[in-house]
């Protein structure tokens, strides 16, 4: 079985050998998916009745004392097993860090390390085992955060799971186009979530709100475990059923966007949205440089070519001073704010800061209170070389928005256009799940991905604590891997997934739960659907890239096969088995 606490760090050239050793291993992603049939039977034959009805809606008391209670005994069974929990690694980031913002007292939605000496001590105490990669120059190099990977956690010690939901998808799109220049992704740049959330699934969307569903098969990382995915979906709502919007361009005009792929594809993804807006709407543009200036002041989509040529005045010079751009920004955001309406600064760069302040998390503090009062940031990344994805990152999270990058006409297509609503309304705000696993069921359980969107499980009905946001129509795709007692039965309870959000315009919480029971698990792989075996495909190949340890045999050749038998021949699909080639034609 392999170590919890494998390291999992990783220079480029590590990388390629790690491919190309994992191309080389025994093709167990066949045998525990597609040979299921003979296999996987044996982790639900007999019967074993849980009969719990444990509610996950327990008092803040109560729900206080009993992480005290895991929390303390913690330290004591560190040396036994190197896997913390959730938890308790979170209360240790905030006893060691310092680079939290005062608006945020639990680090919910980034747990970024405040130093080298910082890392090492969370690392040997069992924190989520990686490193920062450290760039000098960023004009040459891509800046990207290695966030490690969760550790499998005893549900006897520490039954609750908590992280804040997450709609970012820049991590996939950051992949594809590394791997068009020739370059394989290196793992720090691998955010498994971001991957899951790049594909659309058929979850039922609610009428109001939020939703979650459940689904388990299989696992092909170790034979005999299970994967557990959970969907959420937010409530859906028509162009026409929208409110106004008020959006603020915030546009990188420094030197380092003079490329047709930053500069160029910015004003063709600002021109699209233009077009897709309303008379209801309107427009600002902030360009900074060496400085920022107003290129447009706040403009009705009544004088829509005034806005069109406004953006085609755009040209790249100086230097980048990203902190007078978004102060300037949201002071322009501020002055056109739309009560009832949708307000947003749309920030488009290539994430350098060489000017003013650049610490990610100074800036991101900058737009804290901002996004409190209502006026949310959706980050647009473009451009390779320099590029720090950190950066964007930190801040449409501090935002209180998502994170995009953008590296085709196509992508901008789907952002700008065919996405518009879902990018724009906010239905979900400070969105929330805990999992409560049975530990009669449960054995261990690990969460794949959202390393760097962890809350308190203590934190789950703090409202005062910052999470995700979702738009209408967005949606997130989470994976557990379990390792089950044997014999569940259908009326087993695997656990309780529950939901926490605040509805943006009544300022009303909300929580939504769903009893989750052994009924939802297929023993074969072939029984699957299409959505949890699209998903599956989808995690396993992120989990190699990101040289996770927990990978066990699975080739990459392998997930190219799932990938290639779920492709439809066309579409997102398609352009995921073309990127897991693509991968390993350069191992």
């Amino acid at each position: 079985m392999l170590s919890g606490t494998a390291q999992v760090t990783m220079s480029n050239e590590t990388n390629r050998y790690r491919i190309l050793a994992v191309v080389i291993a025994m093709a167990l992603f066949v045998s525990a998916c597609g040979s299921a049939e003979d296999s996987a039977t044996d982790t639900v034959e007999s019967e074993q009745d849980a009969g719990s009805d444990q509610a996950a809606t327990s008092s803040e008391d109560a729900d206080s004392s009993e992480i005290e209670t895991a929390d303390g005994a913690m330290e004591d069974e560190a040396m036994e097993d190197d896997a913390m929990s959730d938890d308790a690694m979170e209360e240790e980031a905030m006893d060691d860090s310092d680079a939290m913002s005062d608006d945020s007292p639990a680090p919910t939605t980034t747990t970024v390390p405040a130093d080298a000496d910082q890392q090492k001590r969370q690392a040997e105490d069992g924190f989520f085992e990686g490193e920062e990669e450290v760039v000098e120059d960023a004009e040459e190099e891509n800046n990207f955060q290695d966030y490690g990977v969760r550790p499998f956690i005893s549900a006897e010690r520490d039954p609750l799971s908590t992280f804040a939901l997450d709609v970012d998808t820049a991590s996939y799109s950051i992949g594809q186009e590394m791997m068009r220049q020739g370059q394989i992704p290196p793992a720090e740049s691998v955010r498994v979530e971001e991957y899951l959330n790049s594909f659309v699934y058929d979850y039922s969307a609610p009428s109001d709100g939020l939703a979650v569903v459940a689904e388990a098969g299989p696992s092909p990382y170790t034979d005999g475990n299970t994967i557990l995915r959970l969907g959420v979906q937010a409530e859906q709502v028509s162009n026409s059923e929208r409110p106004s919007a008020s959006l603020t361009f915030v546009v990188d005009t420094s030197g380092s966007m003079d490329r047709s792929n930053r500069l160029g594809l910015v004003k063709t993804s600002l021109e699209r949205l233009t077009l897709e807006l309303d008379s209801r709407d309107t427009v600002s543009i902030v360009t900074y440089s060496d400085n920022a200036t107003v290129l447009l002041p706040p403009t009705s989509v009544d004088n829509r070519q005034e806005i069109l040529n406004a953006i085609a005045e755009l040209q790249p010079t100086g230097s980048t001073n990203l902190e007078a751009g978004l102060q300037r920004g949201y002071a322009l955001a501020d002055d056109a704010f739309q009560r009832g309406g949708i307000n947003r600064v749309i920030l488009a760069s290539d994430g350098i800061a060489n000017v003013g302040l650049t610490d990610p998390d100074g800036l991101a503090a900058q737009i804290r209170d901002d996004a409190d009062r209502g006026i949310h940031l959706v980050t647009v990344g473009v451009g390779m070389g320099g590029f720090n994805d950190v950066l964007m990152e930190q801040l449409a999270d501090q935002g209180d928005g998502f994170y995009r990058y953008v590296n085709t006409e196509q992508e901008a297509q789907k952002l700008f256009s065919d996405d518009l609503v879902s990018n724009l309304l906010t239905v979900a705000i400070d969105g929330k799940i805990q999992v409560e696993f049975d530990p009669r069921v449960v054995e261990e359980y690990r969460l794949i991905g959202f390393e760097n969107r962890a809350v308190l499980d203590s934190d789950f009905r703090n409202d005062a604590v910052d999470a995700g946001e979702l738009g209408a129509g967005h949606q997130v795709t989470a994976l557990y891997e379990l390792r089950l007692v044997p014999g569940v039965d259908s009326n087993d309870r695997i656990g309780t997934a529950q939901l926490r959000w605040e509805d943006p315009d009544s300022g009303n919480v909300t929580e939504n739960r769903l009893e989750v029971t052994g009924a939802v698990l297929e023993d074969r792989w072939v029984d699957t659907s299409d959505d949890y075996r699209l998903a599956v495909t989808v995690a396993a190949f992120a989990e190699l890239l990101r040289e996770s340890p927990y990978t066990g045999e699975i080739s990459l050749s392998q997930v190219a096969s799932e990938a290639e038998a779920l492709s439809p021949g066309s579409g997102p699909i398609e352009d995921l088995s073309d990127f897991i080639n693509e991968v390993g034609s350069r191992s």
